[in-house]
């Protein structure tokens, strides 16, 4: 049925691409706003986070909560934590007695992780910006609180969700030729008020399309992928253009914001810029204050650092987990802590920085910059089969694209849609080689690199 529909999108006119669009996010708003999202925004969007005593109170009642949770509904953790005496579990201290969850261990296990099944909830797919993908399935309630906690954040920036015009920049594939010859790069979902840009047709010949649309569309909002936005900001900035709108708030996700990109970024759309830190999978939320101070959500979960030879990473324990309960979870990103308090009047711990998604790029002759989030987004159709995965480029002809598999759930098909995927994305005229092997050796900095990139922009 998905292929049936992609195909009718595929050959459709943008109208009616629109209307597809827009019957989607009907659909989708079904899922995120009901009476469950109403009551969490209603709690989220007036709550007074000046009580640490409390937050700390509430953070141990919600982890022992999880656990409970846990070990009773997933057969998996049944078995993980089969050797430890749970009732020793009293607080958040004590969770260090448990052990840590490893990435490739929530892959290979993701099956019996599960508490419910895929039908009663909602699937999330992880990009792998480190190249492997998994299908996180959350129980709608868990999806709705993590929807009602991230707009009761815009909503305390001043921004309300319901009544802003959105501009999103972000790796969905909506685009086709009809639309691209008529230079026509953006689709507009009307249950959001929101125009969705494409990312993919971002270069310098093109901008000058998106800008037109933006200063007709004047978005409330511009959010999206940080390469995105910073490439826009770089062209406007660079060609002295003069744009007709400004954001209340520009937020970013994805990537890794530098400091160079915040700057550019709010330079040329004169509007603050608030970062925020989550992932697919489900993880607790760091966002970004009206101060601009970046705070570790304690009532979303636990954020442990976890010091290594390569620099402290996080484990992560999310408490809007309970379909695929992550507990002390290593996701692979790294954090940095800092002391003191908020003048925003928050008690949550502050954090200077976070590390790993970083902006990088593959080369194509046709199509420009080829970021990060794209290239993640293309396992995404192929949950827990990809053990690991890396692109490789030392000329702008051609690809190479490393794959460590699970031979019992890779199917030989997916080799075609990974192919179908990156013609997507680069052109006809790149050659694709894949090359499935046995392991992909860690960088210095203990990561796997999605991207390897050898020749020059």
């Amino acid at each position: 049925m998905k292929h049936i529909i992609t195909f009718i999108y595929n050959n459709s006119p943008i109208w009616l691409q629109n209307f597809i669009i827009s019957y989607y996010g009907k659909k989708i708003y079904k899922e995120r706003y009901s009476d469950d999202y109403f009551r969490f925004y209603n709690i989220f969007k007036t709550k007074k986070y000046n009580d640490l005593k409390n937050e700390l109170e509430l953070q141990t009642k919600e982890f022992l909560k999880l656990l409970k949770h846990a070990v009773s509904n997933s057969t998996f953790y049944k078995e993980f934590y089969k050797n430890i005496d749970l009732n020793e579990i009293k607080n958040i201290d004590d969770i260090k007695k448990l052990p840590i969850l490893e990435k490739e261990t929530l892959r290979a296990n993701i099956e019996q992780v599960y508490t419910i099944d895929e039908k009663a909830g909602i699937s999330s797919f992880t990009g792998g910006t480190t190249g492997k993908s998994l299908k996180v399935i959350f129980t709608k309630k868990d999806f709705q609180k993590r929807m009602a906690y991230l707009d009761a954040f815009k909503y305390r920036l001043g921004v309300n969700p319901f009544k802003s015009k959105k501009a999103t920049f972000s790796g969905r594939e909506f685009t086709n030729k009809i639309g691209n010859k008529r230079k026509i790069f953006w689709r507009y979902n009307k249950i959001y008020n929101q125009k969705l840009y494409s990312t993919f047709d971002l270069s310098d010949d093109n901008i000058p399309y998106y800008i037109e649309d933006l200063n007709q569309f004047k978005p409330d909002i511009l959010n999206g992928f940080v390469s995105a936005l910073y490439q826009l900001a770089e062209y406007i900035n660079r060609n002295n253009i003069k744009i007709a709108f400004q954001p209340k708030a520009i937020f970013t996700t994805s990537e890794t914001l530098l400091p160079n990109h915040r700057e550019l970024i709010e330079s040329v759309f004169n509007s603050k810029v608030y970062n925020q830190y989550a992932s697919a999978e489900g993880a607790p939320f760091i966002t970004e204050c009206k101060h601009g101070n970046l705070h570790y959500n304690i009532d979303t979960g636990i954020i442990e650092p976890y010091k290594t030879e390569y620099g402290t990473e996080m484990l992560v324990t999310s408490f809007t987990t309970y379909g695929t309960p992550l507990i002390r979870y290593r996701i692979g990103d790294k954090i940095e802590f800092k002391e003191g308090t908020c003048s925003c009047g928050s008690c949550h711990p502050l954090v200077k920085k976070i590390e790993g998604r970083q902006v990088e790029y593959l080369i194509s002759k046709e199509k420009g910059k080829i970021s990060l989030s794209h290239l993640a987004d293309v396992i995404k159709g192929m949950p827990n089969s990809i053990v690991n995965m890396q692109f490789i480029q030392n000329s702008i002809d051609e690809i190479t694209v490393k794959l460590v598999v699970d031979e019992s759930l890779y199917n030989p098909k997916h080799e075609k849609e990974i192919v179908q995927e990156m013609i997507f994305r680069f052109g006809k005229d790149t050659k694709i080689t894949l090359q499935k092997v046995k392991s992909i050796p860690r960088e210095k900095s203990g990561k796997f690199a999605l991207i390897k990139n050898t020749i020059h922009s």
